[in-house]
């Protein structure tokens, strides 16, 4: 493995900004994006919830007026009470604990809380394009539940389906503030993922890196997975500097926190 990220993606580098800030734990579900954007948005739309709403939570703390859309077509209420019933056989075969079951309900009772959130709208919608099927959303579909040019903060984590939205996105770029994405299976799909950035980056800039953990380095020094904060170039940054290396001591932190977290740097510009 090179020591440094091959020199053909010295073009995601971001530049440099101190109104970088986290919202979510630290860990998988905590995201990077700046400071200025949380109260000047109207609306986080949010592709894949997955277990974890830390972020959103987080966000409403820190601007009580934001209203959210989820789109999450892998998660319903039976999951939840599937494994509450699950673990109360178990409890009654003497295979469990009572702190088990507790623990399951405990998750059921925080996803209920959060999707009925007066802040919370919850579509259980596959984000694709094109829309093939009633449970699935085009971005057309997803942005015409909304407020047009409004400022919107895009959060997408939808496991290698980002790559078929990009084009849509581009087509709605000035209404998104910022755009929290993960990058998956870059090294099966670099062609593609050289595309995607490069028309992203028309009319964003890239302030943050970070690899994600649940995979390996690729030989080329980049993560295999990416997670990547683009600000809409709408609001003004310097951009003489550049970051080199990640992780961020305070700001990144391991996606799996019993694994080391991904360390990669490009190479100084001389």
């Amino acid at each position: 493995m090179s020591e440094f990220v091959s020199s053909k993606y010295n073009f995601i580098r971001p530049f440099k900004t101190d109104d970088l800030t986290r919202l979510g734990r630290d860990a998988d579900g905590g995201y990077i994006l700046d400071k200025k954007i949380i109260l000047e948005s109207k609306y986080l739309i949010s592709f894949g919830l997955g277990d974890d709403w830390s972020f959103e939570l987080d966000l409403i703390a820190r601007n009580k007026n934001i209203e959210i859309h989820v789109y999450d077509h892998t998660i319903n209420t039976s999951i939840y009470l599937s494994k509450i019933f699950k673990y109360a056989r178990r409890f009654l075969t003497f295979r469990s604990d009572f702190n088990s079951i507790y623990s399951r309900i405990k998750e059921y009772l925080n996803y209920k809380s959060f999707i009925n959130h007066k802040n919370v709208s919850f579509f259980r919608e596959k984000v694709s394009s094109p829309a093939n099927y009633n449970y699935e959303s085009d971005i057309k579909k997803i942005f015409s539940r909304i407020d047009l040019n409004k400022n919107i903060i895009l959060k997408c984590d939808i496991e290698g389906s980002e790559y078929e939205i990009i084009d849509d996105l581009m087509k709605v770029s000035s209404s998104i503030n910022i755009i929290l994405i993960e990058f998956h299976n870059i090294g099966e799909k670099d062609e593609l993922f050289t595309q995607s950035i490069t028309k992203l980056k028309e009319k964003f800039n890239i302030i943050h890196l970070h690899g994600n953990n649940h995979a390996n380095i690729l030989t080329s020094g980049l993560p295999e997975i990416l997670e990547m904060t683009l600000l809409n170039k709408s609001f003004e940054i310097d951009t003489s500097e550049q970051i080199n290396s990640f992780p961020i001591k305070d700001l990144d932190f391991p996606n799996n926190p019993y694994v080391k977290d991904l360390f990669f740097s490009f190479k100084k510009s001389s």
